[in-house]
């Protein structure tokens, strides 16, 4: 039998992340309490409590929600097979990564600008170079440690980048050009 969320649930927690996004971006993060986020969210306070600690509780798992699309859509394992780098499986996962970005680009500005300085963009790095220690061929073109150190970094630039430049280039421009 499988688990399903229910729906309520689903909503609320879509209404408490689109109520804490607008509100980092009119308010800041600092100036923002759960009275805030739960008058915004149309929710009780109480409600809010069933679902997260505090604000920075709820940071925290959006992060990690966040980042766990980012890295599934890469599927870094699927472009480095049997020693070799698979370039037209980079580009198309890129350009996917790129997209689950463009479905929530508040998010992800505010991860990988880390005003408040909480660690976001670190946290994300450690996200993404866990997951290339996982399948990074242990034989390498280039150092492997280089690549473990330097690719998740790149990755959150271009990303960073590119919300910060109003997304003018599809995902997939992007991509395709980042790939050549």
């Amino acid at each position: 039998m499988s688990h399903q969320t229910d729906l309520r649930v689903t909503k609320t927690n879509e209404a408490i992340h689109t109520a804490f996004l607008s509100l980092i971006d009119q308010k800041g993060f600092e100036n923002i309490t759960i009275n805030d986020i739960a008058q915004t969210a149309k929710i009780n306070r109480s409600t809010f409590y069933l679902h997260y600690v505090d604000k920075y509780d709820l940071l925290k798992q959006m992060t990690a929600v966040g980042m766990t699309k980012i890295i599934a859509a890469m599927a870094p394992e699927l472009y480095f097979s049997k020693n070799t780098f698979k370039e037209a499986a980079f580009t198309d996962y890129l350009g996917q990564a790129l997209k689950v970005v463009a479905n929530e680009p508040r998010l992800y500005a505010f991860i990988l600008n880390d005003p408040n300085h909480l660690g976001l963009r670190q946290q994300a790095e450690d996200a993404l170079q866990q997951r290339l220690i996982e399948c990074l061929p242990q034989k390498t073109a280039v150092e492997r440690d280089l690549l473990l150190n330097i690719v998740p970094a790149v990755y959150l630039s271009v990303i960073r980048w590119w919300l910060a430049n109003d997304m003018r280039y599809s995902s997939t421009f992007l991509a395709h050009e980042l790939a050549k």
